[in-house]
């Protein structure tokens, strides 16, 4: 039986945008975004970092991405899956392309 893949994105938070980059340069297998959070309570960066995982092994994969956040400085938030109608779908935070003038 083949293995199940489905998207998943991890989340992480960085006191700093060059920290957060960095981040992002080492996980280049992934989709990564990088946006200025809103929130008081949360550091003001934050990282998104998605791509499809093996269920078998989403695990590992967890535990890889926290320890690349961890030694980047940042606080790792962990992980989710999006599901539409039944269906796991890319995050839509990750996809999603605003306008270009």
């Amino acid at each position: 039986m083949a293995e199940q893949m489905i998207p998943y994105t991890h989340w992480a938070y960085f006191p700093d945008e060059d920290s957060a980059r960095a981040c992002a340069t080492e996980l280049a297998d992934y989709v990564t975004r990088v946006k200025q959070t809103v929130s008081g309570d949360a550091p003001p960066w934050l990282l998104l970092a998605g791509r499809d995982v093996s269920v078998d092994h989403m695990v590992e994969r967890h535990a890889e991405v926290e320890a690349i956040v961890i030694r980047h400085g940042g606080d790792y938030d962990g992980g989710e899956s999006s599901w539409l109608n039944g269906e796991p779908v890319a995050d839509p935070m990750l996809t999603f392309q605003p306008d270009s003038d």
